[in-house]
């Protein structure tokens, strides 16, 4: 049963960030083999768990300027969001930012 989910992901903040010039990125969930898509959703689900139960920052100190990714996963029954620090130092938020863009990388049209 396909998870029929559209996945979105955009970058904020920064030193050089300029509001409406930053571009989301999304794709269908369903576009992605089986694998990938347990994976991507599974890193998304273990991070989110991570942020949940946690008080501990998850970023280093003196990154004021840093970018963040705003990660959303839309589904019938709702948007759930995840916001992760280019700087974040959880290895499974770092793992998750890569898949994403490999990911949207693979389901852009003109992809291979």
């Amino acid at each position: 049963m396909p998870f029929m989910a559209r996945v979105s992901y955009r970058l904020e903040g920064g030193i050089a960030y300029f509001p409406g010039l930053a571009v989301e990125r999304s794709f269908e969930i369903e576009s992605l083999p089986r694998a990938q898509q347990d994976a991507l959703l599974g890193l998304f689900e273990t991070v989110r768990a991570h942020r949940l139960g946690s008080s501990a920052p998850t970023t280093r100190h003196g990154t004021a300027d840093q970018q963040s990714y705003v990660i959303e996963v839309q589904e019938s029954s709702g948007v759930r969001r995840l916001v992760v620090s280019e700087f974040d130092q959880d290895p499974a938020a770092q793992e998750l930012v890569a898949r994403l863009r490999d990911c949207a990388d693979q389901c852009e049209p003109g992809s291979s």
